[in-house]
Parts: structure tokens; sequence; C-alpha cells
């Protein structure tokens, strides 16, 4: 019997896998067809062009400062277009009414949502490769490497982050603030928790104690993006690679948690 079920599912799963493949397909194609790898280009090729001019002015150790201002540059701009493009494919499929018809037919919201995911991951990962390649003259082929892989991990959680917002909120601005407020609260809690761990008068009282298990309790519940794609590795060579499998683990752990919430906020919705 247990065989039989297992023959009998194997269709069902193949089925579903193949309609989850096939909305990645059209989220790629989408994002090559509004030429956004080109935009993404023309962008790094800017970023590279303008640290030229921030090398030209530098005084001293013109190309660390080159190489700083090209890591904080593309980060900055990696996430700047993938949290757009997320949030303005997803809106411009639901007012055009082809997010209902795609749940219309035989696809469930999770074969819908999963495909939606797939595809912008891939094409997350592609943006950042373009925002990563004009260091490589700049600093060591395997600093760059490992610096590509935390931000395209640092990004993923955006585009998870950003399709638990659009779904939620089905709003272009308060979308994009609240992840862009999830995203600088990420980045930096750190420096948060050790300004008001520090205080301002030398004796402690119960205010103060309360505010900072406040922003400890928050921040227990953030990623700690502090520590993903740093640009130490790439002007003090410092070793990355001990530290990737556990952005890996984090970053996956949290995409999981953001799909899982976007998930059951599209179930309760009535379309």
């Amino acid at each position: 019997m247990r065989a039989q079920c297992r023959i009998h599912r194997l269709p069902v799963l193949t089925a579903s896998l193949a309609r989850i493949r096939t909305v990645a397909a059209f989220a790629w194609l989408e994002a090559t067809r509004t030429r956004l790898p080109w935009l993404a280009a023309l962008m790094a090729l800017v970023l590279l062009g303008a640290s030229f001019f921030v090398r030209s002015i530098a005084i001293t150790e013109s190309v660390r400062v080159q190489c700083g201002f090209l890591a904080a540059g593309g980060r900055f701009l990696a996430v700047f277009v993938v949290l757009v493009h997320v949030l303005g494919s997803m809106l411009r499929e639901n007012q055009d009414k082809v997010t209902e018809l795609l749940l219309s037919v035989d696809m469930s919201r999770f074969e819908y949502l999963s495909g939606k995911l797939a595809g912008y991951l891939v094409v997350t990962t592609g943006l950042c490769l373009v925002f990563a390649l004009p260091l490589a003259p700049f600093a060591p082929t395997t600093a760059v490497v490992a610096w590509w892989i935390s931000l395209t991990l640092e990004c993923w959680m955006v585009v998870a982050a950003a399709l638990f917002c659009v779904i939620t909120f089905n709003q272009l601005m308060a979308a994009a603030t609240f992840v862009l407020a999830f995203y600088l609260l990420s980045r930096a809690m750190t420096a948060v928790i050790l300004i008001a761990s520090s205080g301002v008068v030398a004796e402690a009282t119960w205010s103060h104690t309360l505010l900072v298990t406040g922003v400890k309790g928050v921040a227990l519940l953030l990623p700690a993006l502090d520590g993903f794609t740093r640009t130490a590795w790439l002007v003090d060579g410092a070793t990355a690679w001990p530290v990737l499998p556990m952005l890996a683990g984090q970053a996956v752990l949290y995409t999981a948690l953001l799909f899982a919430a976007a998930t059951f906020d599209l179930y309760r919705r009535n379309q």
C-alpha cells in the first residue's frame, strides 16, 4: 500500500515542480525583457568610474579607498535594485490581474510563490555578480568571490522580505519602507546595542535596564547583517571563508521564515 501511495504521489510532485519551474522561468524572463541586467551593468560601470575619482582625491592608500568605495556602493546598489525589482514586479502582476489568472488555474498559491522566490533568487545571484565584478582588479580573487557569495545571501533575505511585505501591504511605499527599515535596523543593530548599553549616566536605572533588554530582544529577531559582505575582507585581507557557512545558515533560516510568513498571508487573502 505504501509503495502504491508513493507511486501515485510521484506524478503529482513532478507536476508541482514543473509548475514551480515555469513560474521561475517567467520571473527570469521578465528580468531580461525589462533590461534589468543591462541597467545593473550600467550602474556598475558608473560606480567604477566614480571610484577612480574618489581614488584621485585620496591622500594616502588610494587603492584601499577605491576598493572600499566600490564595496560600499556595490552593496547599496545591489540591495536597492533587488528591492525595487521585486516590489515592482509583484505589484505590476497584481494590478494587471496576472496573479489572479495564475491562481485560477491548476496551481496552488504555494507553487506560485515558490516559483516567484526561485526566479527572484536566480536573478539576484546574477545581479550581485555584476556588482562584484568591478572589485576584481583591486582585491584578491578569493576575497571577491567570498564577498559576492555573502552579498548574494544578504540580498536573498531582502527578496524574501520584499515578497512578504508586498503581499501584506500591497502598496509600494509601505512595502519599501518596511523592507528598508528591516534592512537598515539589521545592519545597525550591533551599534545600537553598544550605544544603548553604554548609557549616558554612570549608575544604571530600571528604565535604562529595560531599554537595553528591549533592544537586545529586538536584535534576537533580526539577522546580524553587520557580519555580511564586510569591506574588511577586501581591503584588509581578512579571512571570510570560515564564517560563510554560518552566514549561509542564517540567510537560509530567515529566507525560509519570511517565505513561510508570505505564504501564510497569501493563503489568508481572499482572492
